[in-house]
This record gives structure tokens, sequence and C-alpha cells, in this order.
């Protein structure tokens, strides 16, 4: 068998023509999954990810909007400590916004490095990034989202399984400069546009000077 002939089955699974009797009944009871079924499952999970991530999100903008009101009408009652303890608030859940934003566009990214390389088979060049970014990026919501953070741990264990049977005669270079640098540039752009949409998604809180204050009584009023 040629190495081309070898390398389409592992990616596509072998054919079931021409295989031993006993092969077909071990692969009945535990099948070795091809490189391409790796790969897509990967990519639904990715995917079911994603949505867990939207999810918070949009909980967090919701909390977001209601101290961001609270913060307005400490503003324009004249109460500055209410107001900083809502700002800090409001600060906090942005942070845990960004990083959330910063994950959910990173994973975006490693599904289409995974979906290029179901494509166009090339592991190599687009796996072993995206094993090195989605394994930094689950760092980051460990105690965050643990459910989260489990799923993505789980996925980059099956994407080095997946890797390992597709390199099986080149060593596993994920840890080279290419990869390195492949992989960090995933994770600048996923930084930069969650930079983007925090703004968009997040309004600007206002100072004390931009705030009107609650109009004071005139003397006539008070003397009634």
């Amino acid at each position: 068998m040629s190495r081309a002939e070898e390398w389409s089955k592992r990616w596509a699974g072998p054919e079931e023509e021409g295989e031993s009797l006993a092969k077909r009944i071990r692969d009945i009871i535990s099948p070795p999954p091809p490189v391409r079924q790796q790969i897509v499952t990967a990519l639904y999970k990715i995917g079911a990810q994603i949505n867990k991530l939207d999810y918070s999100l949009a909980k967090l903008q919701s909390y977001d909007k209601m101290l961001f009101e609270k913060t307005v009408n400490a503003l324009i009652e004249g109460d500055k400590s209410k107001a900083a303890m809502y700002a800090n608030e409001v600060a906090e859940v942005r942070k845990m916004a960004k990083v959330i934003m910063t994950v959910r566009y990173a994973l975006e990214r490693v599904k289409l490095r995974l979906e290029t390389a179901v494509i166009f088979g090339d592991v190599q060049a687009n796996l072993a990034p995206a094993i090195v970014a989605l394994r930094q990026v689950a760092g980051y919501i460990k105690g965050m989202i643990p459910d989260v953070f489990a799923e993505l741990v789980e996925i980059d264990e099956n994407l080095q399984v997946a890797m390992l049977q597709a390199t099986t005669h080149a060593p596993i270079m994920l840890e080279s400069t290419y990869v390195t640098e492949e992989a960090q540039k995933i994770l600048r752009d996923a930084s930069i546009v969650a930079e983007q949409r925090l703004k968009e998604a997040f309004p600007e809180l206002p100072t004390f000077e931009k705030v009107p204050t609650a109009p004071s009584k005139s003397a006539s009023e008070e003397s009634r």
C-alpha cells in the first residue's frame, strides 16, 4: 500500500472490501474513528460551546444594562458614592464579558481552521495551531464557566488523538515556531474582534459631569 493510499484510509476510514473478517469484527466492537470524523465531531462540539458562551453573554448584557441604569440614576440624583459602587460592578461585568467574547471568537477561528482541515486535508498546517489556541482559551474560563472548560479540554484531547493518527509518519510539532505564531494570530484576531463587539454591546458609562442632576426646587416651591 502506498503512503497516499494509507493516508486516504486513515482520513476517510477503511473500506469494507478486502478486509479480513477478524478486523471487521474488531472494528464493529470498537471502531477506530477516521480523522475526518473526529474533526467533524469536534466542530459540532465547539459549536455547542459557542452557543453556551452566547447564552452567558446575553445574561451578562442584561445584568450590565440593569447596573448601567442604576449608575445613571445615582449620578442624576447626585449620589457619587452609590454611582461609583454600581460603576465598579459594571467594570467587573465587562471584564468577564471581554474574556468570554475573546474565547467565543477564538473558538470561531478554531472552527475555521478545522473546517479548512476537513476540506483540504492539510491537518498539520491547520489542526496543530487550532489545538494550541484551543488549549490556551480553555484556561481563560477555567474558573468562570467550568462546564465549558471541561468540554474544551475533552475536545483538545480528541483533536490531539486525531493529530497523532493523521501524522503517523511525522512528529507532532505543537511547539514549532509556525504553530505558535499561527495560534497567537488566532488569539490576537479574536481579542481585536472582542474589543470591538464589547464597545458595540456595552455602552460607555457617563461621567458625573455629563449627567444632569435632578432639578432643585425653587424658593417659592419650598415655601409652599
